[in-house]
């Protein structure tokens, strides 16, 4: 079933005039990745239930080092089907299903959340607050009004944040919309660095040898394995001696680069003809600063 849905994500995508790559048959914690106006990493589960923490962080670890905003595209939980127009979330990271993707993406804006299964919207709470305290009203006689609790009111006015049943009757009294959309294209970036459990040491050396260099760098759980930022400029790296991967990573690298419009690099002590600068890491080791290095990768 997520192969279909992957594919259906794709057609959404691609319909609405976004470069789509498949990164699915490979390991990551991303399965699209889709560039128009903005740029997605989607991650698409059948059931959003199998959706981790550590994948989370991973995704958001990604979308922060490639500028990007990350989204789950999921089906249904162990229990539900996952509702159109409503945004839910998992650990920080906004899901949708395939009709609220559509929507989203041709700025259709839905403004139901979904938070631990209960389904309520965004307000602008400044404007609650003036609005009521324009009607001389306290939190407790709009509470009320309302047929709600005094801490209810203090919740809509601090979280910016009311149930469903109640958002009908609070926008008649006070005659005024203020229903926010929802902020799914909102960057929600948390700083986290991914770490392999035991990165090769390959890995390592690269890593290091960015570091030394100069560059932000660190590791992903993404169709490269490091990357490495200093200033505008950033570096896609797929590490592998594995002679049966090299080949498909070089791709991909390529792809995901230009897609980013990014440098790409593969380091290997093996060979292979590519568009790519393959280094080996001792030609990688030679170099003396990130000058140098972006200097090679600009003219390959």
């Amino acid at each position: 079933m997520k192969s279909g849905l992957v594919r259906e994500a794709e057609g959404i995508l691609e319909g609405s005039g976004y470069r789509v790559l498949d990164c699915s048959g490979l390991r990551s914690c991303f399965d699209l990745l889709a560039r128009r106006d903005k740029t997605l990493v989607i991650k698409v589960l059948a059931n959003i239930d199998g959706l981790t923490r550590r994948c989370c962080l991973e995704l958001q670890n990604v979308a922060l080092v490639t500028s990007s905003i990350p989204l789950v595209l999921g089906d249904h939980t162990k229990s539900a089907k996952l509702a159109g127009g409503v945004v839910y979330e998992r650990y920080g990271v906004h899901v949708l299903n395939k009709d609220t993707l559509g929507d989203v993406i041709n700025d259709d804006l839905p403004v139901v959340y979904s938070v631990r299964g209960n389904y309520c919207v965004r307000i602008d709470s400044r404007v609650l607050a003036r609005v009521r305290r324009k009607l001389n009203l306290t939190q407790e006689g709009l509470a009320k009004h309302l047929g709600v609790s005094k801490q209810s009111i203090h919740r809509y006015e601090s979280l910016g944040r009311v149930s469903l049943e109640v958002i009908d009757r609070l926008i008649d009294f006070l005659e005024d919309n203020i229903v926010l959309p929802s902020e799914v294209f909102s960057s929600q970036h948390v700083s986290h660095s991914f770490s392999e459990s035991r990165p090769s040491s390959l890995k390592r050396l690269v890593l290091e040898k960015f570091l030394e260099l100069g560059f932000s760098a660190s590791l992903t759980n993404a169709p490269f394995d490091v990357v490495a930022v200093e200033g505008d400029e950033r570096v896609l790296t797929s590490v592998s001696d594995d002679p049966r991967r090299l080949r498909l990573r070089v791709e991909v690298i390529s792809d995901v680069s230009n897609m980013l419009g990014s440098y790409g690099v593969c380091v290997s002590n093996r060979c292979e003809e590519s568009d790519v600068v393959i280094l080996k890491p001792r030609q990688l080791s030679g170099i003396r600063d990130s000058r140098e290095l972006l200097d090679l990768l600009a003219g390959s």
